[in-house]
This record gives structure tokens, C-alpha cells and sequence, in this order.
């Protein structure tokens, strides 16, 4: 998945009540972080090579997508988190830790079997949505549309905001359908190259690149709507029995 790892970080803005838990630019990062870790990997060589196995690409993704390493990058991007914001306490850790755990589950319904169990594992998985390319286009913006459409009506700001959100909703969708869905249909084709595109340091540049623009795109618009925050509630004042 790409686009639609997106939407549980929009999903989560509310978490706070009172004030926001988690800063939506963070989110962003949080749900890619294990494809930044990916990134890094590819720049130093350990990953990045592609499979071809009855003429469909299975990515070797051991280290950072596996089930188990998963649960650790997780755990590693909740407590940078506590670290630089200690005051969200449990809750913002363990909030951070599930969009980051959502990378692999959302992981698991698009990639082809490809997800193994821990680096060395002989299973892996996949239920390889990615076989339908307009299904699985259809499925992650439509999960995409459904965040953004949430999160105009849980803040406030002017038109202008809604116009670059939905500008910034458009761009996401050209880069959905140009790395992930056209591979896709070359895939069915018969006529997909995996050497034809970015490879090692490049295609790990490439990819901190872009998650870096879309987590700045989105920290632009964040600061132009601010949440209608629920205030907490109040318990009530108990009254002293009268004498």
C-alpha cells in the first residue's frame, strides 16, 4: 500500500479530546515510518531487491516488513515520541505505536506474499490486492478520500485550506497511480521491468523525498484548520449535606 497508509493518520487527530495527541505531519511520518526504515536500508544495500516469481515482483523486505520487526519499529516510533512530546504520556505512545503497526496490516492486504513472519522466515504474506490494479487504486484513495472528507468536517478554516487539501489529495493520487498502479497493469501485461526503475540510493532518496514533501504539504494546510476539539467534560461539583 502507498496512498492509503495516509488514512489512519487523519483518523487519529481527535485522540487528544481536549488537545491534540498527535500533530497530523507526525501521523504522516508515523504510518510511512516503516518504509522510511525501508528507505534507509535500500540506500545502504541491505534491501531493495525485487523477485520475480511466475512473472509478478516480490519485494526482499525482511528487516523492515517483516510481522515481527514490525511490532518493533512500532514500539521504536512510540517511544521517539515520548521523547519529544513526554507530556502524551501512554496514550501517545501507544497511539503512535498503532500507526505505525498499521503500515504492515494495511501492508498485508495489497502486497503479493512477500511479508514474512521475522527476517528468515519461510512464511510469508500477502493477499496480493496489488493483482487488481484498479481495485486496489480504488481502494487506497478511496480510504484517502474518506480520512480528508473526516478531517474538513472535524476542523475549522477557510476555503482556501479545502482547496490545497483537495489539490494536495489530487497529487497524491497522480503518485498512487504512477509508481504503484501503472507497475501494476505492466505487471498484467506481461511487460513490467523491475530493473527499469529506481533502485539502492536513489529509490531511497526518492522515497525520503517524498514522505518528506507530503508530511510538509500537510503541516501547511494543518496550520490553516484548527480541530474543533471536544473540551473535557467536567465532573460535577458534589454538594455538602446540609445540617
Amino acid at each position: 500500500m502507498f496512498m492509503g497508509h495516509y488514512a489512519p493518520a487523519v483518523w487519529d487527530t481527535q485522540r487528544g479530546k481536549g488537545v491534540v495527541l498527535v500533530p497530523l505531519w507526525v501521523a504522516f511520518l508515523a504510518v510511512q515510518f516503516m518504509d522510511i526504515v525501508f528507505a534507509v536500508l535500500t540506500m545502504v544495500g541491505i534491501e531493495g531487491d525485487t523477485r520475480m516469481i511466475g512473472g509478478e515482483p516480490y519485494f526482499t523486505i525482511p528487516y523492515s516488513h517483516s510481522l515481527l520487526t514490525s511490532l518493533g519499529w512500532a514500539a521504536l516510533g512510540g517511544l521517539i515520541f515520548k521523547v519529544f512530546r513526554p507530556k502524551s504520556g501512554a496514550k501517545g505512545f501507544w497511539v503512535v505505536f498503532g500507526l505505525v503497526f498499521s503500515h504492515w496490516v494495511f501492508d498485508l492486504i495489497v502486497h503479493r506474499p512477500d511479508l514474512p513472519l521475522w527476517p528468515g522466515s519461510e512464511i510469508e504474506l500477502g493477499l496480493s490486492v496489488w493483482n487488481w490494479p484498479y481495485l486496489a487504486f480504488a481502494l487506497e484513495m478511496g480510504l484517502l478520500l474518506g480520512a480528508f472528507l473526516f478531517w474538513v468536517r472535524v476542523t475549522t478554516g477557510p476555503k482556501s485550506s479545502v482547496i490545497a487539501l483537495f489539490a494536495l489529495f489530487l497529487f497524491m493520487g497522480i503518485l498512487q497511480f504512477s509508481f504503484i498502479t501503472m507497475p501494476g497493469i505492466q505487471v498484467q501485461a506481461g511487460s513490467f521491468d523491475p530493473s527499469a526503475g529506481p533502485h539502492g540510493a536513489t529509490l531511497g532518496v526518492l522515497m525520503l523525498f517524498t514522505y518528506s514533501l507530503l508530511a510538509a504539504a500537510i503541516a501547511w494546510t494543518e496550520r490553516r484548520r484548527p480541530p474543533k476539539l471536544r473540551p473535557p467534560k467536567l465532573r460535577p461539583a458534589m454538594r455538602r449535606p446540609q445540617i
